[in-house]
């Protein structure tokens, strides 16, 4: 299979569209992963890596020289730790009624403080594939006295 049929079939698996890909790998428009995906043209070698992270696989698996899925798996321990993989590779195993019951698992366990990791004092939101910072708490000044009048201000301007 050429490059650019594994590109396609990758990007189908994973839903999305040659736009949304042209993005994610730093192009301007969907015509370039069009021509890529129709015969493997104009892909630099710069941008393979790219197009790989979009589509969540490895560079050797785009090209053609890997073909089963445990390399992907090694490749994402290597990008999130050692468990990561494995828990891929399980969740892969699942059916979707499984993997819906799994993810939410998961979801319930990053709230324990037993399992979690420290918390970031910032929590980034996808909209419409930009993030956005979002503070996850602000704490009252400490160099000054904070005044009720102040307190408002600042209530009125977060209600906004």
């Amino acid at each position: 299979m050429e490059i650019g049929q594994i590109i396609k079939r990758r990007r189908e698996e994973l839903g999305i569209s040659q736009e949304e890909l042209a993005l994610k790998a730093g192009y301007k428009s969907r015509s370039s992963i069009n021509k890529i995906e129709v015969d493997g043209r104009g892909l630099p070698q710069s941008k393979i890596i790219a197009i790989a992270n979009a589509l969540k696989t490895t560079p050797a698996n785009l090209m053609g020289w890997e073909s089963d899925t445990a390399s992907a798996f090694d490749y994402v321990s290597g990008c999130f730790g050692k468990f990561a993989g494995e828990m891929l590779e399980n969740f892969h195993r699942l059916n979707e009624k499984g993997q819906k019951e799994a993810l939410k698992r998961v979801r319930e366990m990053v709230h324990i403080p037993e399992y979690a990791k420290d918390q970031s004092p910032v929590k980034i939101l996808k909209t419409d594939s930009r993030a956005y910072l979002e503070p996850v708490a602000a704490h009252e000044r400490t160099d000054i006295q904070v005044t009720e009048e102040m307190k408002q201000h600042d209530d009125a301007f977060f209600d906004e």
